[in-house]
């Protein structure tokens, strides 16, 4: 596997963990906290930066209360179930302190672009 690969894998590793600490409502400070790391280093692995141990990533599963194999499947055909970087940077935008009636006109703007959410 070259080197090429093994970035794509830390990249989709970094998205899993990124959206399943955002389900659980933790910051990466909160789940570093909880798995015996730094919340810096939690950083740099959802953003691909840094590589992490299986010893690591079996403590991130224990502290996010899920099975490991959930953290670790990066099988190509499988969903990833992840939202992509730009997705991520609209949810950002829209839900940051925002008020019930921006989001809704934000979501009526989207919603004109790409049709109904199904």
């Amino acid at each position: 596997m070259g080197e090429r690969a093994v970035k794509h894998v830390r990249k989709f590793l970094g998205q899993r963990l990124r959206a399943l600490r955002k389900q659980h409502g933790l910051s990466q400070e909160r789940l570093g906290d909880r798995a015996g790391l730094s919340g810096k280093f939690i950083g740099e692995v959802e953003r691909g930066e840094k590589s992490i141990s299986i010893d690591s990533l079996y403590h991130v599963a224990v502290a996010l209360d899920i099975p490991l194999r959930e953290l670790t499947d990066v099988r190509a055909d499988k969903p990833a179930g992840v939202p992509s970087e730009d997705a991520e940077k609209i949810f950002a935008l829209v839900s940051n302190r925002r008020r019930p009636d921006e989001i809704r006109r934000a979501y009526k703007v989207l919603q004109a672009m790409f049709g109904k959410a199904s």
